[in-house]
């Protein structure tokens, strides 16, 4: 009977920093019972390798030319912890709308990570009608595996338009008796 042959068993590993996967090392050790056999990788990735984010199935066959060809298999698990890096824009100040006491207010927050930006939201959003005052903008960047940055920014709006004022016509009127 053929010693077993058998894989390392499944890991997980966090992503190494900067990177969107983690190198990780294994060894594979074949059976002892007969030398000179061919150890073949099927599936996965070599020792050593940058795994991605996910999981990655890695297959060996044993073949020692005597006994039926052994398989194993082992999964290496890359999880993303690194969170999305966001740049909100400096604070803005701006006149109020023409005869209004608002203003539609646009910017363009930015966001970069070892992965990929899932989504910027804003709250309010760019393109909002931003009344006379200041408004805090809250800014969410999420990558794809749900880890997220936050950032804030205010949006002052300035009425410094004149006020308008209508006289009445000139006005004739008689004194009232006595």
């Amino acid at each position: 009977t053929p010693e077993p042959f058998v894989c390392p068993a499944d890991t997980t590993h966090n992503n190494d920093p900067g990177s969107c996967g983690a190198v990780v090392t294994y060894s594979i050790d074949t059976p002892l019972y007969c030398s000179g056999g061919t150890l073949t990788q099927t599936a996965g990735f070599a020792s050593g390798s940058i795994f991605p984010i996910g999981t990655t199935t890695n297959t060996f066959e044993y073949d020692d030319g005597v006994n039926p060809i052994q398989t194993c298999s082992f999964d290496v698990t890359v999880t993303d912890i690194e969170d999305p890096i966001i740049t909100c824009p400096a604070n803005i100040t701006q006149d109020s709308d023409p005869g209004v006491c608002e203003a539609l207010v646009t910017f363009t927050p930015t966001a970069t990570d070892n992965c990929t930006v899932a989504s910027i939201v804003s709250v309010p959003a760019s393109g909002s009608v931003f009344p006379v005052g200041t408004t805090t903008v809250t800014v969410t960047a999420t990558d794809t595996a749900g880890n997220t940055d936050v950032c804030t920014f205010d949006v002052t709006i300035e009425d410094n338009e004149a006020p308008v004022v209508s006289c009445p016509g000139a006005i004739t009127q008689d004194s009232d008796p006595g």
